[in-house]
């Protein structure tokens, strides 16, 4: 971006500005815990992106996603601390990725470059695997272990082209 389209983002401040800050503020908390531990920026930023989540309908706590998390939407996307999401993960509003409240608290690995729809759920101990596509209001309780494919449906079941 040019220094003038960093100042019209700045002064104009659209829905994707808000975001790309609690992003930032996100990886500086896993950057102050994990790569080089300093708790009071650790804590700093820890409020930072937990005030701003507030406000955008976000909870995600650090060390959960890998590089590259595109969250497309603001809006109510709620991940379980213990959940793993690989590389290039892109999430739209409504969503949730959490334990199914059994014991012991298992929680979704979710492979690379997962594209999560609109109002999608993914519930309990799962796997899903590289380039999975889930569809809008998909609820995803079973291993989906088939890389590239695309699931919709409560339950997600996979869909194959021409269905």
């Amino acid at each position: 971006m040019t220094p003038k389209e960093i100042l019209l983002e700045w002064w104009i401040r659209p829905e994707m500005y808000y975001i790309k800050r609690y992003l930032r503020f996100l990886r500086k908390e896993e950057k102050f815990t994990f790569d080089r531990p300093n708790k009071l920026l650790c804590f700093w930023y820890r409020g930072r992106k937990n005030r701003l989540g507030s406000r955008l309908g976000f909870i995600i706590s650090a060390g959960c996603f890998g590089e590259d998390l595109h969250l497309e939407h603001f809006g109510s996307v709620i991940v379980n601390p213990k959940a793993r999401i690989g590389k290039g993960c892109i999430i739209h509003g409504n969503c949730c990725i959490g334990s199914d409240g059994g014991y012991p608290d298992d929680s979704p690995v979710i492979g690379d470059n997962v594209d999560i729809g609109q109002n999608a759920q993914i519930i309990g101990g799962i796997r899903i695997a590289d380039g999975v596509r889930i569809g809008a209001g998909a609820v995803v309780v079973k291993d989906i272990l088939t890389p590239g494919v695309t699931v919709v449906g409560v339950p997600a079941h996979e869909i194959h082209p021409g269905e």
